[in-house]
């Protein structure tokens, strides 16, 4: 990503493990696959949300990534992820798998860096129209016209390459995230952008990240990512955005001071990664929301099958 440190390609393209630590204080997060090369990871989506920091619901899904290798140039890779429901999950609810296309058989084929970075999405359309094949099932069969128009206009939404991958694509983002990069064990911060949960522009943030632990000896190391919301920046946001709706500009002043006093956005992101296979064993990821009274947090776990 453009936020982190950048290497040289051709040199992390050479290097054995022996150059991926150094001397304790840094490693680099580089893919080492082959052609045809699979692995199975098995992630858990939870969302939780409160109010008054009391649980008003909870859901939690489970599903597999069984990512294959299809191509590796001196270039680049072609990687293919195919989501499916758990065998247990199947035999459990075996009418379930016909409800939702997207975890069971929708293919993601992409292409990475020759170090593992996410390059393009390539066959979009197809990844769109899994997804919007899943809501029309999960929607009445007889819908008044107004229905049919806002099915339409979801449709719509997603109709360009861009679109699908900063939107449908959450888990391969988030797993490709580090790749390519070069991180140590002092904290590195950097200002960058998060998505705005109001809609139009994103909004400022800073983001820090840090290697936390590193062991040769049974070969990995844990990075710690963390995005928090830039308060200072974020008021000033919500001060031009009340200027817009004609709102007098000190009262606009004191009602973004206001909303910055229980409005926050934060990330946790923990990858904890195999050097000499170029994989990880391990991610967490966590957003927590919070605006008022009310608490959404959106977390993922994605850990390798044996």
């Amino acid at each position: 990503m453009k936020y982190f440190l950048s290497i040289f390609t051709l040199l992390i393209a050479s290097v054995v493990f022996s150059q991926n630590i150094h001397e304790d204080s840094s490693a680099n997060y580089v893919a080492n696959w082959g052609k045809g090369e699979k692995k199975i990871f098995y992630i858990i989506h939870n969302t939780e949300s409160y109010e008054s920091n009391a649980l008003k619901s909870e859901f939690s899904f489970s599903y597999e990534a069984h990512t294959n290798i299809l191509d590796s140039t001196k270039n680049n890779y072609t990687v293919e992820w195919t989501f499916h429901l758990p065998d247990k999950i199947k035999k459990a609810r075996p009418g379930l798998a016909d409800s939702l296309p997207v975890y069971e058989g929708m293919k993601m084929i992409f292409k990475t860096s020759q170090t593992g970075e996410f390059i393009e999405l390539i066959n979009w359309q197809e990844v769109r129209d899994s997804y919007a094949k899943m809501m029309e099932i999960s929607l009445p069969q007889k819908m008044d016209s107004a229905a049919k128009v806002a099915v339409e206009q979801s449709k719509a939404l997603f109709n360009s390459k861009e679109m699908v991958e900063s939107a449908l694509i959450k888990e391969i983002q988030m797993f490709y995230r580090p790749y390519g990069q070069l991180f140590t064990t002092n904290a590195v911060s950097v200002t960058t952008q998060l998505p705005n949960p109001f809609g139009g522009e994103p909004l400022p943030a800073q983001e820090t990240y840090k290697v936390t632990e590193i062991n040769p000896q049974l070969n990995y190391f844990t990075l710690v990512i963390k995005q928090d919301i830039d308060k200072v920046g974020t008021q000033k946001f919500f001060e031009g955005f009340l200027k817009k709706t004609k709102m007098d500009s000190d009262k606009a002043i004191v009602e973004a001071k206001n909303i910055m006093n229980t409005f926050e956005i934060k990330d946790y992101s923990e990858y904890k990664f195999i050097s000499s296979i170029g994989w990880p064993k391990r991610i967490r990821y966590a957003r927590t929301l919070t605006n008022g009274k009310t608490t959404k947090k959106d977390s993922y776990i994605i850990e390798m099958k044996e």
